[in-house]
Protein backbone atom coordinates (compact mmCIF):
# COMPACT_ATOMS: atom_id res chain seq x y z
CA UNK A 1 0.00 0.00 0.00
CA UNK A 2 1.00 3.63 -0.33
CA UNK A 3 1.07 3.93 3.48
CA UNK A 4 3.78 1.28 3.68
CA UNK A 5 5.75 2.54 0.65
CA UNK A 6 5.91 6.25 1.54
CA UNK A 7 6.55 8.09 4.81
CA UNK A 8 3.53 9.98 6.20
CA UNK A 9 4.89 13.40 5.22
CA UNK A 10 5.20 12.37 1.55
CA UNK A 11 1.85 10.68 0.99
CA UNK A 12 0.11 13.65 -0.60
CA UNK A 13 1.67 13.52 -4.07
CA UNK A 14 1.35 9.72 -4.60
CA UNK A 15 -2.32 9.97 -3.64
CA UNK A 16 -2.67 12.95 -5.98
CA UNK A 17 -1.19 10.99 -8.89
CA UNK A 18 -3.58 8.12 -8.22
CA UNK A 19 -6.54 10.51 -8.15
CA UNK A 20 -5.36 12.13 -11.39
CA UNK A 21 -5.29 8.71 -13.04
CA UNK A 22 -8.87 8.16 -11.88
CA UNK A 23 -9.79 11.55 -13.36
CA UNK A 24 -8.20 10.67 -16.70
CA UNK A 25 -10.17 7.43 -16.81
CA UNK A 26 -13.34 9.32 -15.90
CA UNK A 27 -12.67 11.77 -18.73
CA UNK A 28 -11.98 9.12 -21.36
CA UNK A 29 -14.82 6.78 -20.36
CA UNK A 30 -17.85 8.97 -21.19
CA UNK A 31 -16.29 10.23 -24.43
CA UNK A 32 -15.28 6.82 -25.75
CA UNK A 33 -18.46 5.21 -24.45
CA UNK A 34 -20.61 7.93 -25.97
CA UNK A 35 -18.89 7.63 -29.33
CA UNK A 36 -19.30 3.84 -29.34
CA UNK A 37 -22.96 4.04 -28.35
CA UNK A 38 -23.66 6.65 -31.01
CA UNK A 39 -21.89 4.74 -33.78
CA UNK A 40 -22.12 1.04 -32.93
CA UNK A 41 -24.83 0.71 -30.27
CA UNK A 42 -24.75 0.18 -26.52
CA UNK A 43 -23.34 -3.37 -26.71
CA UNK A 44 -20.06 -1.99 -28.06
CA UNK A 45 -19.32 -0.39 -24.68
CA UNK A 46 -18.66 -3.81 -23.14
CA UNK A 47 -15.76 -4.38 -25.55
CA UNK A 48 -14.04 -1.21 -24.36
CA UNK A 49 -12.26 -3.01 -21.51
CA UNK A 50 -10.98 -5.90 -23.64
CA UNK A 51 -7.82 -4.24 -25.15
CA UNK A 52 -6.55 -2.81 -21.81
CA UNK A 53 -7.21 -6.14 -20.08
CA UNK A 54 -5.26 -8.05 -22.73
CA UNK A 55 -2.39 -5.53 -22.57
CA UNK A 56 -2.17 -5.67 -18.78
CA UNK A 57 -2.31 -9.47 -18.85
CA UNK A 58 0.53 -9.60 -21.38
CA UNK A 59 2.63 -7.20 -19.30
CA UNK A 60 1.98 -9.22 -16.15
CA UNK A 61 3.25 -12.35 -17.88
CA UNK A 62 6.25 -10.62 -19.46
CA UNK A 63 7.57 -8.61 -16.52
CA UNK A 64 9.68 -10.52 -14.04
CA UNK A 65 8.94 -9.63 -10.45
CA UNK A 66 12.10 -9.35 -8.30
CA UNK A 67 12.29 -11.63 -5.29
CA UNK A 68 10.99 -10.00 -2.09
CA UNK A 69 13.53 -8.48 0.25
CA UNK A 70 13.95 -10.04 3.68
CA UNK A 71 11.72 -8.34 6.21
CA UNK A 72 11.80 -8.39 9.99
CA UNK A 73 9.41 -10.79 11.68
CA UNK A 74 5.96 -9.36 12.21
CA UNK A 75 2.95 -10.29 14.22
CA UNK A 76 1.08 -13.37 12.98
CA UNK A 77 -1.94 -12.67 10.84
CA UNK A 78 -5.29 -12.93 12.55
CA UNK A 79 -8.27 -14.69 11.09
CA UNK A 80 -10.69 -13.07 8.71
CA UNK A 81 -13.77 -11.54 10.27
CA UNK A 82 -16.24 -13.26 7.97
CA UNK A 83 -19.24 -12.84 10.33
CA UNK A 84 -18.55 -9.10 10.56
CA UNK A 85 -18.27 -8.78 6.79
CA UNK A 86 -21.50 -10.74 6.36
CA UNK A 87 -23.43 -8.56 8.83
CA UNK A 88 -22.18 -5.39 7.18
CA UNK A 89 -23.14 -6.76 3.77
CA UNK A 90 -26.65 -7.61 4.96
CA UNK A 91 -27.03 -4.09 6.34
CA UNK A 92 -26.09 -2.48 3.04
CA UNK A 93 -28.22 -4.83 0.92
CA UNK A 94 -31.30 -4.16 3.02
CA UNK A 95 -30.71 -0.41 3.03
CA UNK A 96 -30.21 -0.15 -0.74
CA UNK A 97 -33.22 -2.43 -1.36
CA UNK A 98 -35.37 -0.07 0.73
CA UNK A 99 -34.21 3.02 -1.16
CA UNK A 100 -34.84 1.39 -4.54
CA UNK A 101 -38.15 -0.29 -3.71
CA UNK A 102 -39.71 2.56 -1.76
CA UNK A 103 -40.65 4.75 -4.78
CA UNK A 104 -42.33 1.89 -6.61
CA UNK A 105 -44.14 0.16 -3.75
CA UNK A 106 -44.23 2.61 -0.84
CA UNK A 107 -44.14 1.52 2.80
CA UNK A 108 -45.18 -2.07 2.35
CA UNK A 109 -44.51 -4.99 4.63
CA UNK A 110 -41.43 -5.82 2.56
CA UNK A 111 -39.84 -2.37 2.76
CA UNK A 112 -40.59 -2.10 6.48
CA UNK A 113 -39.04 -5.51 7.05
CA UNK A 114 -35.96 -4.45 5.06
CA UNK A 115 -35.49 -1.35 7.25
CA UNK A 116 -35.82 -3.41 10.41
CA UNK A 117 -33.43 -6.03 9.06
CA UNK A 118 -30.86 -3.32 8.24
CA UNK A 119 -31.13 -1.90 11.77
CA UNK A 120 -30.84 -5.33 13.42
CA UNK A 121 -27.91 -6.38 11.21
CA UNK A 122 -26.03 -3.15 11.92
CA UNK A 123 -26.61 -3.45 15.66
CA UNK A 124 -25.37 -7.04 15.51
CA UNK A 125 -22.33 -5.88 13.52
CA UNK A 126 -21.41 -3.28 16.17
CA UNK A 127 -21.91 -5.83 18.97
CA UNK A 128 -19.83 -8.43 17.13
CA UNK A 129 -16.98 -6.00 16.42
CA UNK A 130 -16.67 -5.16 20.11
CA UNK A 131 -16.35 -8.79 21.16
CA UNK A 132 -14.47 -10.62 18.40
CA UNK A 133 -10.74 -11.24 18.70
CA UNK A 134 -10.03 -10.17 15.10
CA UNK A 135 -12.55 -7.42 14.23
CA UNK A 136 -13.10 -6.22 10.71
CA UNK A 137 -12.31 -2.71 11.97
CA UNK A 138 -9.58 -2.72 14.67
CA UNK A 139 -10.45 -0.66 17.78
CA UNK A 140 -7.55 1.78 17.46
CA UNK A 141 -8.61 2.55 13.89
CA UNK A 142 -12.31 2.81 14.71
CA UNK A 143 -11.60 5.06 17.73
CA UNK A 144 -9.68 7.61 15.66
CA UNK A 145 -11.69 10.81 15.26
CA UNK A 146 -9.66 11.77 12.20
CA UNK A 147 -10.35 8.45 10.45
CA UNK A 148 -14.08 8.51 11.29
CA UNK A 149 -14.44 12.12 10.09
CA UNK A 150 -12.54 11.39 6.86
CA UNK A 151 -14.70 8.36 6.13
CA UNK A 152 -17.85 10.44 6.72
CA UNK A 153 -16.53 13.11 4.33
CA UNK A 154 -15.75 10.55 1.61
CA UNK A 155 -19.13 8.88 2.08
CA UNK A 156 -21.03 12.18 1.80
CA UNK A 157 -18.91 13.47 -1.09
CA UNK A 158 -19.17 10.31 -3.20
CA UNK A 159 -22.91 9.92 -2.50
CA UNK A 160 -23.61 13.55 -3.46
CA UNK A 161 -21.39 13.38 -6.55
CA UNK A 162 -22.71 10.15 -8.05
CA UNK A 163 -26.30 10.94 -7.14
CA UNK A 164 -25.90 14.32 -8.86
CA UNK A 165 -24.31 12.71 -11.92
CA UNK A 166 -27.20 10.24 -12.17
CA UNK A 167 -29.80 13.03 -12.08
CA UNK A 168 -27.74 15.28 -14.38
CA UNK A 169 -27.54 12.50 -16.97
CA UNK A 170 -31.32 12.32 -16.91
CA UNK A 171 -31.46 16.10 -17.41
CA UNK A 172 -28.98 16.14 -20.29
CA UNK A 173 -30.59 13.27 -22.20
CA UNK A 174 -34.30 13.73 -21.45
CA UNK A 175 -34.59 17.51 -20.98
CA UNK A 176 -31.80 18.81 -23.22
CA UNK A 177 -32.10 15.79 -25.58
CA UNK A 178 -28.34 15.34 -26.00
CA UNK A 179 -26.91 12.11 -27.40
CA UNK A 180 -24.44 10.10 -25.24
CA UNK A 181 -21.34 11.61 -26.87
CA UNK A 182 -22.52 15.21 -26.37
CA UNK A 183 -23.43 14.33 -22.79
CA UNK A 184 -19.85 13.19 -22.27
CA UNK A 185 -18.57 16.48 -23.66
CA UNK A 186 -20.89 18.45 -21.37
CA UNK A 187 -19.66 16.58 -18.27
CA UNK A 188 -15.98 16.81 -19.35
CA UNK A 189 -15.11 19.72 -16.98
CA UNK A 190 -15.69 17.40 -14.01
CA UNK A 191 -12.94 14.81 -14.73
CA UNK A 192 -10.60 17.46 -16.10
CA UNK A 193 -10.78 19.40 -12.84
CA UNK A 194 -10.26 16.16 -10.94
CA UNK A 195 -6.99 15.69 -12.84
CA UNK A 196 -5.86 19.27 -12.17
CA UNK A 197 -7.05 19.60 -8.58
CA UNK A 198 -5.45 16.38 -7.32
CA UNK A 199 -1.79 17.52 -7.46
CA UNK A 200 -2.78 21.05 -6.40
CA UNK A 201 -4.57 19.65 -3.34
CA UNK A 202 -1.38 17.97 -2.14
CA UNK A 203 0.34 21.37 -2.12
CA UNK A 204 -2.66 23.07 -0.49
CA UNK A 205 -2.82 20.41 2.20
CA UNK A 206 0.81 20.95 3.16
CA UNK A 207 0.28 24.71 3.34
CA UNK A 208 -3.17 25.02 4.91
CA UNK A 209 -3.69 21.64 6.55
CA UNK A 210 -6.32 18.94 5.93
CA UNK A 211 -9.15 20.71 7.74
CA UNK A 212 -9.20 23.95 5.78
CA UNK A 213 -8.38 22.28 2.46
CA UNK A 214 -11.08 19.62 2.76
CA UNK A 215 -13.69 22.05 4.11
CA UNK A 216 -13.12 24.40 1.16
CA UNK A 217 -13.29 21.48 -1.27
CA UNK A 218 -16.56 20.21 0.20
CA UNK A 219 -17.93 23.77 -0.05
CA UNK A 220 -17.07 23.77 -3.77
CA UNK A 221 -18.79 20.41 -4.22
CA UNK A 222 -21.87 21.70 -2.39
CA UNK A 223 -21.95 24.84 -4.54
CA UNK A 224 -21.60 22.79 -7.72
CA UNK A 225 -24.54 20.57 -6.75
CA UNK A 226 -26.59 23.66 -5.90
CA UNK A 227 -25.82 25.27 -9.28
CA UNK A 228 -26.82 22.11 -11.15
CA UNK A 229 -30.10 22.03 -9.22
CA UNK A 230 -30.98 25.40 -10.79
CA UNK A 231 -30.75 24.13 -14.38
CA UNK A 232 -33.80 24.00 -16.60
CA UNK A 233 -34.59 23.70 -20.30
CA UNK A 234 -33.37 27.26 -20.96
CA UNK A 235 -29.99 26.86 -19.20
CA UNK A 236 -26.84 27.29 -21.27
CA UNK A 237 -23.97 24.78 -21.56
CA UNK A 238 -21.79 27.30 -19.69
CA UNK A 239 -24.06 27.12 -16.65
CA UNK A 240 -24.02 23.33 -16.64
CA UNK A 241 -20.28 23.24 -17.27
CA UNK A 242 -19.64 25.56 -14.33
CA UNK A 243 -21.54 23.20 -12.03
CA UNK A 244 -19.59 20.17 -13.25
CA UNK A 245 -16.34 22.14 -12.95
CA UNK A 246 -17.02 22.86 -9.28
CA UNK A 247 -17.95 19.22 -8.67
CA UNK A 248 -14.67 18.03 -10.16
CA UNK A 249 -12.53 20.57 -8.29
CA UNK A 250 -14.18 19.72 -4.99
CA UNK A 251 -14.26 15.95 -5.34
CA UNK A 252 -10.70 15.63 -6.68
CA UNK A 253 -9.39 17.58 -3.70
CA UNK A 254 -11.48 15.66 -1.18
CA UNK A 255 -10.25 12.34 -2.57
CA UNK A 256 -6.63 13.29 -1.91
CA UNK A 257 -6.95 15.10 1.40
CA UNK A 258 -9.44 12.79 3.15
CA UNK A 259 -7.59 9.67 1.97
CA UNK A 260 -4.29 11.12 3.16
CA UNK A 261 -5.76 11.72 6.62
CA UNK A 262 -7.06 8.14 6.79
CA UNK A 263 -3.77 6.48 5.87
CA UNK A 264 -1.71 8.99 7.87
CA UNK A 265 -3.59 8.25 11.09
CA UNK A 266 -3.47 4.48 10.67
CA UNK A 267 -0.53 2.51 12.08
CA UNK A 268 1.55 0.71 9.47
CA UNK A 269 0.23 -2.64 10.76
CA UNK A 270 -3.31 -1.50 9.96
CA UNK A 271 -2.54 0.24 6.65
CA UNK A 272 -4.47 -2.42 4.74
CA UNK A 273 -7.50 -1.95 6.99
CA UNK A 274 -7.36 1.82 6.51
CA UNK A 275 -7.17 1.44 2.75
CA UNK A 276 -10.02 -1.06 2.84
CA UNK A 277 -12.19 1.34 4.85
CA UNK A 278 -11.49 4.11 2.36
CA UNK A 279 -12.44 1.89 -0.58
CA UNK A 280 -15.54 0.68 1.27
CA UNK A 281 -16.69 4.27 1.83
CA UNK A 282 -16.04 5.06 -1.83
CA UNK A 283 -18.19 2.08 -2.87
CA UNK A 284 -21.01 2.55 -0.37
CA UNK A 285 -21.33 6.28 -1.09
CA UNK A 286 -22.13 5.99 -4.83
CA UNK A 287 -24.52 3.09 -4.19
CA UNK A 288 -26.51 5.04 -1.61
CA UNK A 289 -26.27 8.25 -3.64
CA UNK A 290 -27.68 6.71 -6.82
CA UNK A 291 -30.36 4.82 -4.88
CA UNK A 292 -31.38 8.03 -3.10
CA UNK A 293 -31.41 9.96 -6.38
CA UNK A 294 -33.60 7.27 -7.96
CA UNK A 295 -36.06 7.52 -5.11
CA UNK A 296 -36.13 11.33 -5.20
CA UNK A 297 -36.47 11.40 -8.99
CA UNK A 298 -39.50 9.13 -8.76
CA UNK A 299 -41.26 11.21 -6.12
CA UNK A 300 -40.17 14.65 -7.36
CA UNK A 301 -39.40 14.62 -11.09
CA UNK A 302 -37.99 18.20 -11.15
CA UNK A 303 -34.24 18.70 -11.13
CA UNK A 304 -34.27 21.24 -8.29
CA UNK A 305 -36.35 19.18 -5.85
CA UNK A 306 -34.19 16.12 -6.57
CA UNK A 307 -30.79 17.75 -6.20
CA UNK A 308 -31.51 19.94 -3.18
CA UNK A 309 -31.42 16.95 -0.76
CA UNK A 310 -28.11 15.91 -2.33
CA UNK A 311 -26.88 19.47 -1.83
CA UNK A 312 -27.82 19.16 1.84
CA UNK A 313 -25.87 15.88 1.99
CA UNK A 314 -22.78 17.59 0.57
CA UNK A 315 -23.22 20.39 3.11
CA UNK A 316 -23.31 17.76 5.86
CA UNK A 317 -19.99 16.47 4.55
CA UNK A 318 -18.63 20.01 4.84
CA UNK A 319 -19.53 20.01 8.53
CA UNK A 320 -17.76 16.65 8.96
CA UNK A 321 -14.64 18.13 7.36
CA UNK A 322 -14.43 20.69 10.19
CA UNK A 323 -13.54 17.79 12.54
CA UNK A 324 -10.42 16.87 10.54
CA UNK A 325 -6.95 17.66 11.94
CA UNK A 326 -5.88 21.25 11.45
CA UNK A 327 -2.24 20.46 10.64
CA UNK A 328 -0.21 17.76 8.93
CA UNK A 329 2.15 17.04 11.82
CA UNK A 330 -0.11 14.84 13.90
CA UNK A 331 -0.53 11.37 15.33
CA UNK A 332 0.27 9.75 11.97
CA UNK A 333 3.85 10.90 12.28
CA UNK A 334 3.95 9.57 15.83
CA UNK A 335 2.83 6.15 14.58
CA UNK A 336 5.51 6.26 11.91
CA UNK A 337 8.18 7.14 14.47
CA UNK A 338 7.04 4.29 16.74
CA UNK A 339 7.18 1.89 13.81
CA UNK A 340 10.73 2.97 12.95
CA UNK A 341 11.82 2.66 16.58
Amino acid sequence: SLRAAYPPDRLGMPLALRTSAIGLAAAAGPLLGGALVAQLGWRAVFFLNVPPALLIGALALAVRVPPPLPTPPSRPLTGLDLPGAGLLGITLVCLVHTLVALPAHGWTTTTTAAVLAAAVAFAAFVHHERRTASPLVPPRVAASKAVASSLAVLLAASAALFGTLFVSSYYLQNVRHLDPFRCGLQVLPLPLLMVLSAPASAVLQRRYGPRRTTTAAMALLTLGTLLLSRLDVTSTPLEAGTGFLLLGAGFGTVMVTATAVIVRHAPVDNAGVAGGLQQTAMNIGPTLGVATATMLLTYTPTLQSTLLPLTALAALGTLCAVALPAGTCDRGLQFANLARD
